[in-house]
């Protein structure tokens, strides 16, 4: 977990994973995280019933 979030703070703090990014976590064959940016998706409103 610590790693994880090791990673991901690293992303975050050089700017390459921003507010609103999609950050995709791996663990390569080697045992190490991965961080890479995903797909953004748009989010649709549910229709009303």
């Amino acid at each position: 977990m610590r790693l994880l979030e090791d990673s991901l703070a690293e992303e975050i703090l050089s700017g390459r994973v921003k507010s609103g990014d999609v950050a995709i976590i791996d663990i390569n064959d080697d045992g190490q995280v991965q961080v890479t940016q995903g797909e953004k998706r748009e989010l649709l409103p549910q229709a009303a019933d």
